[in-house]
């Protein structure tokens, strides 16, 4: 399986902390999903609540159980929790709401809910390698998120997000502002990106190799001063490149 939208190497995270998996929604059975995190090298344990001492746990990843992460999403021990744990939010798609909540309460590490516990242990393994990471499934809804939360923004009809990219309606670049500050190839990779489109994809679409677009991602993200594409997208929004239609 490709994994998209993995951020460039220089923003390792730190290795010390244990991740807290917030479970928020889906029906997915835990067992499956512990198996597939341990298949792949994690050590990981189901928790009704939240452990007391994050130190004392020789666990990499605390998963903790559906109504335990609603609860601490919605208190104000989430913040503490930081201090300990990398937190890492498994949310559907499709849930703007759940989405702009996490978003708020500063949670880096998002991954989408609706695929295989094979898929999102695969993700899981980008993630842990990284300071923040979100699913490609979840960047649409971020983009939203994103803009709508912008002060200068708020009133302003919000766009239409679809994966549809022939949507006349959907999210995309403004060509003639990036092209300011990025060269054409850039501007073309960075529409990509804002689409949800991995390297691979990207590469497999403008008929470029894979190590061309990864050159293009690491001189665009340099130029409007990204830590990766997912911060990319932040900044695209902060710039003002976005346009409807």
């Amino acid at each position: 399986m490709q994994i998209s939208a993995r951020p460039r190497p220089g923003k390792k995270a730190e290795p010390s902390r244990p991740f807290l998996w917030l479970q928020l929604g889906g029906k997915r059975n835990d067992e499956y999903l512990l198996t597939a995190l341990k298949a792949i090298g994690f050590d990981a344990e189901y928790f009704e609540h939240t452990p007391v001492r994050a130190d004392e746990l020789r666990t990499r990843v605390t998963l903790l159980a559906k109504e335990e992460s609603f609860r601490i999403l919605e208190s104000s021990e989430l913040r503490k929790l930081m201090r300990d744990y990398r937190i890492l939010a498994a949310i559907p798609a499709d849930t703007p709401d759940l989405l702009r909540k996490a978003v708020h309460s500063d949670i880096s590490t998002l991954i989408c809910i609706n695929q295989t516990s094979r898929q999102i242990a695969q993700h899981f393994a980008v993630a842990n390698d990284y300071s923040s990471y979100v699913d490609p499934l979840l960047q649409m809804e971020l983009v939203e998120v994103l803009r709508l939360n912008r002060g200068s923004l708020r009133d302003e009809k919000p766009f239409k997000i679809t994966k549809n990219d022939e949507d006349n309606d959907a999210l995309k670049l403004d060509h003639a502002k990036a092209s300011m500050r990025l060269t054409a190839s850039e501007c073309r990779v960075l529409d990509s990106i804002l689409k949800g489109k991995s390297n691979r994809k990207i590469a497999e679409d403008d008929f470029l190799s894979v190590s061309t677009v990864n050159n293009h991602v690491s001189q665009l993200t340099k130029k409007i001063n990204a830590n990766d594409r997912t911060h990319a997208i932040k900044r695209v929004i902060q710039l003002g490149w976005l346009r409807s239609g």
